[in-house]
C-alpha cells in the first residue's frame, strides 16, 4: 500500500515551478525600479565567474606621445599608465516563506499556490529594490560594511571616502585618477550652478548622461527650464521614458527623480562609465524551498552578489546642500 504523499512536498514542487515562471519577472521589474539601475541595465550589466576580488583596471597617465621631424630619437621610457581597483563582493538576500497553515487551506487548488508564490516574489523584489537602491547613493559601510559600494563612495574628492577600489585619493597621479568632483557650494539650485558641475565633470566627448535628484531638486528643475525640455525624447532619454520615469533635458542630460538620494544632493552621472558587476552563480539566484526542522513551513531565498564599479570617478559629479 502506498504511503502518503506529504501535501507540503507536493504543493513545494508546484511552488518550486511558479519561482522558475516568476524570477525572470522579478529581476526585470527589480532593475525598471530605478533609473540608475535602468540606465545601466540599457548598456549591459557584467557577469563574472568569480574570483577572491572584483577587478578593474583604471587608465591614470599617457604613455609617450610627441612630434618628431627627420632622424630625432624617440622618448621609449616605460611609463606607468595605468593601475587596478579592487572591489569586494557585496551579497544580498530576501526571503520567501510560506508557512504550513496556509499550505493547507491552499492545497486543494495549485492556483493558489501560484498566487501565493506570486506575493512571495514581488515582496521580495520590492524589498532587494528598496535596500539596494538606498545602498546605491551610499558609502558602502552599511550593515558593517557589506553593503554594496555606493555613489557617496565612488564620486568623492577624499573629503569624506578616503580610498576607492584600494587606491588612496591624493596628490598621486593614481590617487587623483580615482577622484571624483563633490561640489559643496550649496545653496538655491540654480541652473548656472549645475551647469559648473557638468563642466567640471567633462572631458571631451566625455560628459554626464544621467542627473539624478530628489523630488524637491527634481521640481527645482522642472520650474526653471523650458517647457519642450520638459518631455524629451530620443536616443538617451526612451529607455527612462518606456519604464514611466518622467526625464528632462539638461545639455543633452536626462534629469530624473530618485526617491534614495538624500536631500539637498543631486548626482551628475556619466552612466558609460558605471558598471554592475554580478557574480553568475548569484544573479538573483533563488536557493530552492528548504522545510525548517522546527516550523511546517517552505522557506527560500533570493540571492544576489556583486557591486557597483565606477571605472573614472572624475566624470561624475555629486552636489550636495542644495535647496
Amino acid at each position: 500500500m502506498a504511503l502518503p504523499a506529504d501535501i507540503r512536498t507536493v504543493l513545494g514542487d508546484i511552488a518550486a515551478t511558479a519561482v522558475d515562471s516568476y524570477l525572470p519577472g522579478l529581476i526585470d521589474n527589480f532593475f525598471n525600479s530605478n533609473p540608475l539601475w535602468v540606465r545601466m541595465m540599457s548598456k549591459e550589466r557584467v557577469l563574472l565567474d568569480g574570483g577572491d576580488t572584483i577587478r578593474q583596471s583604471i587608465l591614470y597617465d599617457r604613455t609617450n606621445a610627441q612630434s618628431y621631424s627627420g632622424l630625432d630619437t624617440f622618448d621609449i621610457t616605460r611609463r606607468r599608465t595605468k593601475t587596478v581597483m579592487q572591489f569586494d563582493w557585496s551579497q544580498y538576500e530576501a526571503n520567501l516563506t510560506i508557512d504550513g497553515r496556509t499550505l493547507i487551506k491552499t492545497s486543494g487548488a495549485g492556483t493558489k499556490v501560484l498566487d501565493l508564490v506570486e506575493a512571495e516574489m514581488e515582496t521580495a523584489r520590492l524589498s532587494l529594490a528598496e535596500v539596494m537602491g538606498a545602498d546605491l547613493y551610499l558609502d558602502g559601510t552599511g550593515n558593517d560594511s557589506k553593503a554594496i559600494i555606493g555613489l557617496i563612495a565612488a564620486i568623492d574628492d577624499g573629503t569624506n571616502v578616503t580610498k576607492y577600489g584600494g587606491i588612496t585619493r591624493d596628490s598621486s597621479v593614481e590617487g587623483t585618477a580615482v577622484k571624483g568632483n563633490l561640489n559643496t557650494t550649496g545653496g538655491a539650485l540654480n541652473l548656472a550652478l549645475v551647469n559648473t558641475a557638468m563642466g567640471s565633470a567633462t572631458i571631451q566627448p566625455h560628459r554626464p548622461d544621467l542627473i539624478v535628484a530628489p523630488q524637491a531638486m527634481w521640481d527645482r528643475f522642472w520650474e526653471r527650464v523650458q517647457p519642450q525640455q520638459r518631455e524629451p525624447i530620443g536616443p538617451g532619454f526612451d529607455d527612462l521614458a518606456r519604464i514611466g520615469f518622467n526625464a528632462i533635458n539638461f545639455n543633452g542630460a536626462a534629469v530624473v527623480v530618485d526617491s534614495h538620494p538624500a536631500a539637498g544632493n543631486v548626482w551628475l552621472l556619466n552612466t558609460d562609465y558605471l558598471k554592475l558587476v554580478v557574480h553568475r552563480d548569484r544573479d538573483f539566484y533563488f536557493a530552492g524551498w528548504q522545510k525548517p526542522t522546527d516550523q511546517d513551513a517552505l522557506v527560500g531565498q533570493v540571492l544576489f552578489a556583486g557591486q557597483l564599479v565606477c571605472q573614472a570617478p572624475r566624470l561624475h559629479t555629486r552636489m550636495t546642500g542644495l535647496t
